[in-house]
């Protein structure tokens, strides 16, 4: 069972799930102790700094369910922060100066209902759920990159790159131009989604890269996402996800006829808690993103793609 201290010690390592300009703080670095201790013998699960701003960020993390004593809970250490604003002596004032006055303030939850969502933002809590599946993450039941800098050397010749600018750029790139195919190809009703959707869709950590689900209620569905947890190079992913092996070797033998192959690999493997089938199509990001026409070139393949294995399925 993954317990609270587990989260937080996955986020200490990896804090840029959270968001790309969060890092750690040298200074609160200690290996025996994650928490900072503030007035009132309270403790926080981790503290680390906007490196855009250079204000500090909260985070308190919930092995369950977002309830209402946790947001007042992180209220009250953003209080108690304050008070260091007339103590230069201490360690977080030496590290962050008159910035302590506008803490950031994070919740990290399993869940949360619509209520509490709109709790956190009307008090400028940043709210994050990891559910069900971080927590094969966490446990380490797949592998995972080690460093941020592991992570950021697969990216440095590939774009967009790692910056506070990436998110626009796919929301204008990528999920602009699906959003216009999905009503191009009339299907929008197909998507559920299509009029609220984020790069966070379906992984809600990772918020700066393309992360979608698409017919998720039908018997045939389709994934949009970058690959960054189970190979050393990062891949622009479509993952369909389908009812048997013969309809996955059918759409293989297609695009190898296409002789479409040479854009990208193919990955067929069985669904572990199913009798269904994945088959996977992964794009190197220099090619992805080489320009907007390219990708919209590649997300309507895939789309189509979809269509055309939804008509083999209903014709059987």
């Amino acid at each position: 069972m993954v317990s609270e201290k587990d989260i937080q010690t996955f986020i200490a390592q990896y804090p840029w799930l959270l968001n790309v300009n969060y890092q750690n703080i040298p200074e609160l670095k200690d290996v025996s102790e994650i928490e900072v201790h503030i007035a009132g013998g309270k403790r926080i699960d981790l503290v680390l700094k906007d490196v855009i701003t250079g204000f500090p960020v909260i985070v308190e993390f919930k092995r369950g369910d977002l309830n209402r004593d946790d947001i007042g809970q992180i209220l009250e250490y953003r209080a108690r922060i304050l008070n260091y604003l007339n103590n230069e002596d201490s360690l977080l004032f030496k590290i962050f100066g008159n910035k302590l006055s506008a803490p950031k303030m994070v919740l990290v939850v399993k869940r949360s209902d619509e209520y509490g969502i709109i709790a956190c933002n009307l008090q400028n809590i940043e709210l994050y759920q990891y559910g069900n599946i971080e927590e094969k993450i966490i446990s380490g039941d797949v592998p995972f990159r080690k460093t941020v800098e592991d992570f950021s050397n697969t990216l440095k010749h590939a774009a967009p790159t790692i910056n506070r600018e990436r998110s626009n750029f796919l929301e204008t790139n990528v999920l602009s131009v699906l959003k216009e195919l999905f009503k191009e190809k009339n299907i929008e009703n197909k998507w559920p989604y299509y009029n609220n959707y984020n790069l966070g869709e379906f992984w809600p950590f990772r918020k700066c890269f393309l992360n979608n689900w698409f017919f998720s209620d039908q018997e045939i569905s389709l994934g949009l996402y970058e690959d960054i947890l189970f190979y050393n190079d990062l891949a622009v992913c479509f993952s369909y996800f389908l009812p048997n092996s013969e309809i996955a070797e059918k759409l293989e033998t297609k695009i190898k006829t296409e002789k479409e192959e040479d854009k990208f690999t193919t990955d067929k493997y069985p669904d572990d808690e199913s009798t269904k089938y994945f088959l996977d199509i992964r794009y190197e990001p220099n090619y992805f993103y080489s320009n907007k026409d390219v990708i919209k070139n590649i997300l309507s393949y895939n789309l189509n793609n979809y269509l055309e294995i939804c008509g083999w399925y209903n014709d059987k």
